[in-house]
């Protein structure tokens, strides 16, 4: 008898234990947690993020993001992936109150600071660290509070950009079947290839019904109406219609890089071009009709342009 009485006890305190267990938990979410109010984000018209490795400033103007002071045009996914963190932040949980950091790498060596304005007035502020063991947070504090929390998402590594890293490398963009021509010229030399499509001869027996026509051929023709290798053709445009640079050469401008050794014109609603210059140490400079600047391509794009040119312009 007397040992079941000692269960009824036991019992009844674990269940009371548990009650004040769930009544702090409650307690902790309603009241240690802090509302962080919603911003919209097309409000938002700048970013600052400061960390040990530097400090980024960027501006948006006329719906576009721009790197200051410089104003190069930004990468508009990554600062996009930003900004949904910006306006999105959710603190889930209260980690910690003792006021240590650098285990939760929001340290002044770690910590990743963000400013978001909206003109000149600051909508959000708050520091990052490392993301938490769960893969689904990140710790953050939030200014005025030295409690660290968690964040839904894992969002650090969209912050952990250079400047030149959120440069937007994109060079050059056009439809592909928009092109219509494409001029090579080099060393002197031109090679004009125009697009034309090409009735398909009808076989014996074959009926005028329009339904029964095979569709148009498309061939690629040079100047003495000799034709090209489609497929090269192809391959060509298909590299140029979305093209990213691997970098910036900012130390060049375009007037210094000189006239250019290689020029691809490409014909369609307006004309697309690429440039090639002479090696600059030992990078070969690039310039387009569809940036300012002075570039330089990956290798493999740039042996793959070199590869089809040689086959279209004959130059075994």
């Amino acid at each position: 008898m007397k040992g079941k009485k000692e269960y009824i006890v036991l019992f009844i305190a674990i269940a009371a234990l548990a009650g004040y267990l769930y009544v702090q938990r409650t307690d902790r979410v309603n009241y240690e947690i802090p509302r962080v109010d919603a911003v919209d984000a097309g409000a938002i018209t700048g970013l600052q993020i400061a960390s040990k490795d530097g400090n980024v400033s960027l501006s948006k103007k006329d719906g576009s993001w721009y790197i200051e002071p410089k104003g190069y045009p930004a990468d508009i996914a990554k600062v996009g992936r930003m900004l949904q963190t910006v306006v999105g932040l959710t603190l889930t949980d209260l980690v910690s109150e003792s006021g240590s950091y650098e285990r939760y790498s929001l340290g002044e060596a770690d910590r990743i600071a963000v400013k978001a304005y909206a003109g000149t007035e600051l909508e959000r502020s708050f520091e990052m660290g490392k993301a938490a063991p769960t893969h689904r947070h990140t710790f953050v504090t939030l200014p005025g509070d030295n409690r660290v929390f968690h964040a839904k998402g894992s969002f650090r590594s969209d912050f952990e950009h250079a400047a030149a890293d959120l440069r937007n490398r994109q060079v050059l963009s056009f439809p592909k079947d928009e092109i219509t021509g494409i001029r090579i010229s080099t060393q002197g030399k031109e090679t004009i290839l125009t697009r034309t499509e090409i009735e398909p001869a009808k076989e014996e027996g074959e009926s005028g019904n329009k339904d029964d026509a095979s569709p148009r051929r498309i061939v690629w023709k040079d100047a003495a109406g000799v034709e090209a290798d489609k497929p090269e053709v192809d391959a060509l445009l298909s590299g140029l219609s979305n093209l990213d640079c691997e970098g910036y050469l900012e130390d060049l401008s375009r007037e210094q890089a000189g006239d250019p050794e290689l020029t691809i014109t490409l014909t369609g609603a307006r004309d697309y071009t690429l440039s090639l210059h002479s090696a600059h140490d030992p990078k070969t400079p690039a310039t387009s009709s569809a940036n300012d600047y002075v570039f330089v391509l990956p290798d493999y794009r740039q042996e793959n342009i070199a590869k089809s040119l040689k086959k279209l312009t004959s130059q075994e």
